[in-house]
């Protein structure tokens, strides 16, 4: 889905809103085969099968026709969006603001409530790390800054259990305590899972009857603090902050590549092993060196877009 967000902004070489997500996302994911390397076979995103809330996106919009602006729905389990949307804050790069009002315009075709704003709040980070004096602390305080409603609460409460001096298991169990609150658990799962419960003892709304999936303003993405806990445990350190993030279990692969991503605008592509890149292109039959330089393009055309309608305006104001 990442991949199918750079395609529709080099096709659409402009900013999106939730009509192009509704319009050219949607197609994307749905009619076009791409090698999916875990399937071993070329199939459309879509048929992989997404899982079910990011697939019923899908009928919400294309089968449904619903009013893009009010399509999305539900959070139950929505890491997906949050975790593809790195492009949007490469576009707004140096605008933690512009890149979190884009995200929550595209993303409101998709999902809704604290789903959309973790969303919101990764690419706003995304974006603060790619500027000249960019660095893990801005990225982080921009987070902070954008970040609404529980979103921000676990943000702060996830950030402060942080000790970068700390074991990796030390890192994880405290990182998971701190974020437990905000996960909608019922107040016997979270008395559970606070005496040990396996974290894989996620409640099913329909077998449990919580409150987990519904709009919230308590609630927040459990990836969305954790990453950017990884990344201020990590303290610069790509493998130290790789791998914080994967043995915090979960949905460890989206959580990684938030961190990842984020100290990697930081420090620039050189921090990624050479040996990762070219395990990573090889399973996934890409050449993803190549994917970032046509998206590179795309960025600087929306940017001299940007600058026209900027001076447009500072003639209005003269």
């Amino acid at each position: 889905n990442l991949e199918a967000l750079l395609v529709i902004y080099n096709r659409h070489q402009d900013h999106l809103d939730s009509y192009d997500y509704a319009e050219l996302f949607v197609k994307e994911i749905t009619e076009k085969k791409v090698w999916i390397a875990e399937k071993g076979a070329e199939m459309a995103p879509n048929d992989r099968p997404l899982w079910y809330p990011e697939r019923y996106a899908y009928q919400r919009n294309a089968i449904n026709n619903a009013e893009p602006r009010t399509a999305g729905v539900g959070n139950w389990l929505n890491e997906g969006f949050q975790g593809i949307v790195m492009p949007v804050g490469a576009v707004n790069a140096g605008d933690p603001w512009r890149a979190y009002d884009e995200v929550t315009s595209f993303g409101a075709a998709h999902t809704e409530s604290y789903a959309l704003e973790g969303a919101g709040v990764n690419a706003a980070a995304y974006a603060v790390a790619f500027q000249k004096d960019g660095s893990v602390e801005a990225a982080l305080d921009a987070a902070l800054k954008v970040a609404k409603d529980g979103t921000r609460m676990a943000l702060e409460d996830v950030l402060a259990s942080v000790n970068v001096s700390d074991s990796q298991d030390e890192f994880i169990r405290k990182a998971r305590l701190a974020v437990l609150p905000y996960l909608q658990l019922s107040p016997k799962q979270l008395k559970e899972m606070l005496n040990g419960a396996a974290p894989n003892d996620t409640p099913k709304m329909l077998r449990d009857r919580t409150n987990i999936g519904r709009p919230s303003r308590i609630a927040c993405i459990e990836n969305v603090p954790i990453a950017l806990a990884a990344l201020k445990y990590g303290n610069g350190d790509y493998m130290k902050t790789l791998k914080a993030s994967l043995f915090y279990g979960r949905d460890a692969e989206s959580i990684a590549a938030i961190a990842t991503s984020i100290l990697a605008a930081v420090k620039g592509a050189s921090i990624i092993p050479e040996s990762l890149k070219s395990v990573v292109d090889a399973a996934n039959k890409r050449n993803y060196a190549e994917t970032a330089r046509i998206f590179l393009a795309t960025v600087k055309t929306i940017h001299n877009k940007d600058k026209e309608r900027l001076t447009k305006r500072e003639e209005v104001l003269r």
